[in-house]
């Protein structure tokens, strides 16, 4: 017997986000509860312009910063 292999949202969301990163680039992403706070961890970890990100978004009470960086 065989069964269809089913693409989970999980695969759906790694698809996606594979195609919204260009291939030399990775995405960072970081979380504080305060955009200052967010910034402050992206600085700590030398991101070289904190205020610079790609992407911003209010989760459950945190905020949250992606920065694309060239590998």
């Amino acid at each position: 017997m065989t069964t269809q292999i089913v693409t989970t949202l999980i695969d759906e969301q790694i698809a996606e986000a594979a195609q919204a990163v260009p291939d030399d680039r990775i995405l960072m992403v970081f979380k504080g509860l305060t955009l200052e706070d967010a910034m402050n961890q992206a600085r700590m970890a030398h991101i070289e312009n904190p205020a610079a990100w790609s992407g911003r978004a209010y989760l459950c009470g945190m905020c949250t910063l992606a920065y694309e960086v060239r590998t």
